[in-house]
């Protein structure tokens, strides 16, 4: 039989006490979420009755884990800087449960993934028609100066008079505007279970996320959003949520139905939100996803021209970060770099 030593066992049991007292920390909750640099995916693409092409190149698109913050993870985001944390109610509005904003979050991808297949298709030619129901409320944030105002389950669909169908339509009609401006927002209501039109006035504050960004301040999703396509398009996103991954899927999209590769072989990565008229909009955990594209070898990273100030430092000589606007500027700067 092995006898340990004192020293040994002395060792051991304080190995043992450590270990127990990190692993409590990892089921204390804290009021905080944290962001870290998730997995780059290169989109596995089915096509219907289409002739499509496979590239050599890569265009990945950029992701961040994020999820409530144990006491461990809020330790460890003080020595790991790739950690960012905020608070609860940044994340998770009140009124709105983890599992909705995680429901939320996948519909926002879904209704992302059909605007990129929209847009890619629209800039090859195609007429592609597209419709909602209106613009569901599903939550509001603390500080919105519409909190007494919206209600969980309110349809919005119009601004200023101007008719609106999509949570799509909604962010490109707000975007016309300047934080501050006031806008008067249609909105359907139950009244005792009869369905009345009511409106809402507001001002614009600024975006809890994106500098310089106008919004509202509440959680929202399409109802019932269609599209008409001309053939079967199926982005596998699996459980990736979120709707910064647009401008990555339409390039995707794009360059699968063209004959040539507009990679030219390069590493490509990105993130951005696109609207259904190609513009590329503003994303949050930027410095996770740099960090992420960096991991995976990019040689070329596109960011909304909004996240480029706080994207831009991280760049190397291997490595260069664009600011994109539009689709048509993304498909430019990729094609400037790789004719390199």
């Amino acid at each position: 039989m092995y006898n340990l030593s004192k020293k040994n066992k002395k060792l051991l049991i304080l190995l043992l006490g450590l270990f127990i007292s990190i692993s409590s920390l990892s089921v204390i909750k804290t009021d905080y979420y944290f962001m870290s640099p998730g997995p780059p995916y290169q989109w596995d693409i089915e096509y219907g009755n289409i002739e499509n092409y496979e590239f050599d190149g890569n265009l990945f698109q950029l992701t961040v884990r994020r999820d409530e913050a144990n006491a461990l993870i809020y330790a460890w985001s003080y020595v790991n800087d790739s950690v960012d944390l905020y608070p609860r109610e940044v994340i998770l509005p009140k009124g709105v449960t983890p599992e909705e904003l995680s429901q939320i979050s996948i519909q926002n991808m879904k209704t992302s993934e059909n605007v990129a297949i929209a847009v890619a298709l629209t800039y090859l030619g195609y007429d592609i028609g597209s419709k909602g129901d209106g613009v569901s409320v599903v939550g509001i944030l603390d500080d919105s100066p519409v909190k007494d105002k919206l209600q969980k389950g309110d349809l919005i669909n119009s601004i200023n008079g101007e008719e609106i169908s999509s949570a799509t339509e909604f962010i490109a009609t707000l975007r016309r505007y300047q934080i501050g401006d006031t806008v008067t927002i249609g909105v359907k209501r139950d009244f005792d279970g009869e369905r009345k039109n009511i409106e809402v006035q507001t001002k614009l504050i600024e975006h809890v996320e994106y500098e310089g960004e106008p919004m509202v301040g509440f959680l929202a999703t399409t109802v019932n959003e269609r599209f008409d396509f001309p053939f079967e398009v199926d982005i596998k996103t699996g459980n990736v949520g979120g709707p910064s991954a647009g401008l990555m899927m339409a390039l995707n999209v794009y360059n699968n139905l063209i004959p040539e590769d507009i990679t030219n072989s390069l590493v490509v990565a990105g993130t951005g939100t696109i609207e259904i008229d190609g513009s590329v909009g503003p994303v949050g955990g930027i410095k996770q996803k740099v960090i992420a594209a960096k991991r995976a070898g990019a040689e070329l990273i596109l960011v909304p021209t909004a996240n480029f100030e706080e994207a831009i430092p991280m760049a190397t000589e291997s490595t260069a970060i664009a600011a994109i606007d539009s689709f048509e500027e993304a498909l430019k700067v990729i094609s400037e770099y790789s004719s390199r």
